[in-house]
């Protein structure tokens, strides 16, 4: 009876711990406290052979070659490996530190130990990143090779309601003046806890939308705390371009909603599911407008007015940063110079006049992309991209499935988008705007936001029919 439980949940309670863990310290800097991480990991890796998800028909041996032999014919093995061993050699060969040339006037990143091998800057910055890549890797080899659909959608009902559940203790501490939160909320510095719960918002509305159409007893707890405490998260610490984008599709997922559940509830439960929705946008809306005016969200606003001056600012500082971020990789371009190096070698590339510029959020390029190349090189970030492209194929092979051969199930003959589960459409949309964002700002970068990207992206093949057969059709 334990072995059944455990080989049930213990995997997939290791992987929820191994993502929620960054969640409470999305306020500290990124280059600290993620050792645990690396123990996490290993205890993943630990369930993943010896107590996997045991199929019908299987014995717990027969799950285990299973999942052994899945693991070693994953290409995504290999490439995390290749990333990981790439990180470790910039923490091993780690240390630098800046050094005055008398004769030449200048200063200068000093050579690390090995100078042939890839480096950092600082050790424990190096450390954190390799943890979070282990953490990572681990992650989406379970959700991939070992963890059954079932686990998979429990784990992201629980990742909904614990973002959901900081967001609203996020909130709280800043509507008390509560450091780091009331900064944060006020747009000060570059926070990646709004990315966080709008993040989570999307894919929050998905599981709640699965859950109702399954007739769960956790829709409830899932509307309440992981779709309106992630909006009350994402419209305090969100930055107003994406705080207005997120809102904006939060309304049309609701009309989704209300559309994709119309087989398959009551035309009440609809109704009040309506309603529910209304009341929650007249709360926010009430609140930030009359009963609270000098909220973070309306102090934030104003900042950015006038919106032409704002956006100049914004691409001014941008420039600075993407050509400071390409003229240190043009020093380094095959491993780039390690963990928050870019924080290091900023100072060596621009000229003192931008230096106001960077002043303010010095470690981030407000480009992923162009961070991941200045850091870990062609190297390092075109194994980063083969990791990612990896982990989305199955998901887009999947649709192409479904929208070939149908679903099998009840939705099959309609629509594209209400045929296939609002676990997907959702969770997909938020990997979209996820990325998009990277491209104006950093949020990958937060080991939260990079290790829940990672577990939605690793867990939507799941929720897709497998092959035509399973649709319904040969």
């Amino acid at each position: 009876m334990i072995q059944k439980f455990l080989t049930k949940y213990g995997l997939a309670a290791h992987v929820l711990c191994v993502c929620a863990f960054p969640v409470f310290f999305i306020a500290r800097p990124v280059s600290d406290g993620m050792l645990p991480l690396l123990w996490l990991s290993l205890l993943v890796f630990e369930f993943m052979f010896m107590l996997p998800s045991v199929r019908g028909g299987e014995t717990l041996a027969d799950a285990r070659c299973r999942v052994l032999r899945k693991l070693l014919w994953d290409p995504l093995f290999y490439v995390g490996a290749a990333v990981i061993l790439l990180a470790a050699a910039q923490w091993l060969n780690s240390g630098c530190g800046l050094v005055y040339l008398t004769d030449a006037d200048v200063w200068q990143m000093s050579k690390p130990g090995v100078s042939w091998l890839p480096f950092s800057v600082e050790p424990t910055a190096a450390l954190s990143r390799l943890s979070v890549f282990v953490s990572c890797w681990a992650v989406a080899l379970a959700l991939r090779d070992a963890m059954s659909k079932a686990s998979k959608r429990l784990l992201l009902q629980i990742m909904s309601l614990v973002s959901g559940c900081f967001a609203i203790y996020a909130v709280t501490l800043a509507c008390l003046k509560s450091e780091p939160f009331a900064g944060m909320a006020c747009g000060e510095g570059m926070s990646a806890l709004g990315a966080f719960c709008g993040f989570w918002l999307l894919v929050a509305m998905g599981v709640f939308a699965d859950a109702l159409e399954r007739a769960r007893r956790s829709a409830g707890a899932l509307f309440v705390f992981g779709v309106a405490g992630n909006l009350a998260g994402m419209l305090f610490f969100a930055n107003v371009l994406t705080a207005v984008v997120y809102a904006a599709l939060t309304v049309i997922l609701v009309f989704y909603w209300l559309i994709y559940l119309a087989p398959h509830v009551p035309q009440h439960t609809r109704l009040k599911l309506f309603m529910a929705s209304l009341l929650m946008f007249a709360a926010a809306v009430l609140s930030l407008a009359y009963l609270w005016p000098d909220n973070p969200l309306t102090h934030k606003i104003n900042t950015a007015l006038p919106i032409d001056a704002h956006l100049t600012d914004l691409m001014a500082t941008k420039n600075v940063r993407s050509q400071a971020a390409v003229r240190i990789w043009e020093d380094y371009p095959w491993t780039g110079v390690g963990a928050d190096g870019f924080r290091h070698f900023v100072g060596l590339v621009i000229n003192p006049k931008d230096w106001g510029l960077i002043m303010d959020n010095k470690p981030y390029v407000y480009n992923d992309w162009l961070q991941a190349l200045c850091e870990y090189g062609v190297l390092g970030s075109g194994l980063l991209l083969a990791a990612a492209v990896m982990m989305a194929v199955p998901v887009g092979y999947r649709a192409r499935i479904a929208m070939l051969f149908g679903t099998g199930d009840e939705n099959d003959g309609r629509v594209y988008l209400l045929r296939i589960s609002p676990v997907v459409f959702c969770g997909v949309l938020a990997l979209l705007m996820c990325l998009l964002e990277s491209f104006i700002s950093n949020p990958l970068r937060a080991p939260g936001c990079l290790l829940s990207w990672t577990c939605v992206t690793a867990s939507l093949s799941a929720f897709l029919p497998a092959q035509g057969r399973a649709a319904g059709k040969t």
